[in-house]
């Protein structure tokens, strides 16, 4: 879905790789683990934001998100997410699993009403425009496997550590 506003964006280096966040003036709508060069990056992400969407970058912006996203920094992060309404009661139920704890599919689809639906919640997870915001990387299977990532299962699995060790903290 097209971004209707400006989107500024920027690149910071996290404990697990560069990342790219991009914001628009209602908040962030974009945060993605860079898989490969900015160029393409950017040119991905643009066709997300609309095809004219006016864009500048501020990696000063990105350094804050990652900041409080990785390090803790106590600031608030507004979101600008567009999605399906299927799609965003899944997304805001993401955002109530607590830091360093894991959920399965099932689970969430249970607690957002919706007991069948564990594929549906599974592809409204793939979908996730602003990752660690939304925290997908905290769903898992039932059996405790640690399933898809769109960037992988071994980050996956260092997301789901790094947060189990420093809750612990």
């Amino acid at each position: 879905m097209a971004i209707s506003n400006k989107v500024e964006f920027g690149f910071a280096e996290s404990p697990f790789g560069s990342i790219i966040v991009a914001r628009t003036w209602d908040g962030v709508c974009d945060l993605q683990f860079l898989d490969y060069n900015r160029l393409e990056t950017i040119h991905e992400l643009a066709m997300r934001w609309g095809e004219y969407t006016p864009t500048t970058q501020s990696d000063t912006m990105a350094q804050t998100v990652e900041q409080v996203v990785f390090e803790g920094l106590d600031h608030p992060v507004p979101l600008d997410v567009k999605g399906t309404e299927f799609q965003l009661k899944v997304w805001n139920e993401l955002r109530k699993i607590p830091f360093g704890t894991t959920v399965s599919y099932q689970e969430v689809a249970q607690r957002i009403g919706e007991p069948k639906a564990v594929r549906a919640v599974a592809s409204a997870i793939a979908e996730n425009p602003v990752a660690m915001l939304i925290p997908c990387h905290r769903v898992i299977h039932a059996d405790g496997t640690i399933g898809e990532y769109h960037w992988g299962r071994d980050l996956k699995k260092k997301l789901i550590a790094w947060e189990r060790e420093t809750a612990q903290k």
